[in-house]
């Protein structure tokens, strides 16, 4: 199995450290995915420190390479304002309309449509 299999399992097996220490140097190379799970774990707090900015970071990261659900994820902290983020709808908007170009097809559809 590679790193990122490895750090996926990690990940599932609720092993966070360990799947951090395995996704995080390949999220560093440009892995989109990695980059993503790096970045849910830093807004969850999943083995380590909640940092919002750094789930932020890393989910912009991963939604510039075509990621989807990293896209969502970053519309869905703009729309709620969580992460101790200020809401903000025309940045949710934003990510939620790149998350469906990325064929993300499960974005808030009322959303979209509202305020489209």
């Amino acid at each position: 199995m590679s790193n990122l299999e490895n750090g996926q399992a990690a990940f599932e097996a609720e092993d966070y450290i360990n799947a951090f220490r395995l996704l995080k140097p390949i999220a560093e190379q440009g892995n989109a995915e990695a980059q993503c799970v790096i970045a849910n774990m830093y807004q969850l707090g999943l083995g380590l420190e909640r940092d919002f900015s750094e789930a932020i970071h890393w989910y912009e990261k991963s939604a510039e390479q075509g990621y989807g659900v990293a896209s969502n994820n970053l519309a869905e902290i703009f729309r709620s304002g969580a992460c101790g983020i200020a809401a903000n709808q025309e940045k949710a908007e934003k990510w939620y309309h790149k998350a469906r170009e990325q064929e993300f097809l499960h974005t808030r559809r009322n959303f979209l449509s509202n305020n489209s």
